[in-house]
């Protein structure tokens, strides 16, 4: 397989996860009623835990928003654009806010797994942002070097 075979593969799963993300979003509050009857924390805290779960649902989209859009500039094989560094950091905000929200979440139920999530998103957050300085760079670069030709 090659490169661009890869990326158009990645950019359909991303589509996929897209589209599954905002099914899931819409769906909390069912999903929530109905689990509530086999985890009674879910129960007892319905109403704060479908606004935690869905506020980090809709960061979580937005992230796969603009990895959607940093992927069509890969396959358009143009990818070092001012474009991407600023997706890269809204990327690298969201992370740092599904981390913050996923936080919240240990007020209410305190799991190994939601620690991981904290810490995953937070890294992912930073990441992000550091990828968004590299971009800038190469972008820079990019842009004296079309100059000078």
């Amino acid at each position: 397989m090659n490169d661009k075979t890869i990326a158009q593969l990645t950019k359909v799963l991303l589509d996929v996860m897209f589209y599954l993300g905002i099914l899931l979003c819409v769906t909390i509050p069912l999903t929530f009623r109905w689990l509530g009857q086999y985890y009674p924390n879910i129960a007892d805290h319905y109403l704060v835990m479908c606004i935690l779960f869905i506020s980090a649902g809709i960061l979580g989209i937005g992230i796969l928003r603009e990895l959607r859009r940093i992927f069509a500039t890969v396959l358009a094989e143009d990818c070092f654009v001012w474009e991407n560094v600023s997706s890269l950091k809204r990327m690298a905000y969201m992370g740092f806010g599904i981390s913050l929200i996923t936080a919240c979440r240990l007020f209410f139920v305190l799991t190994p797994a939601t620690i991981i999530v904290i810490g995953v998103f937070f890294i992912a957050g930073f990441g992000s942002y550091v990828l968004s300085q590299v971009f800038r760079q190469a972008v820079t670069y990019k842009q004296e070097n079309d100059l000078t030709i």
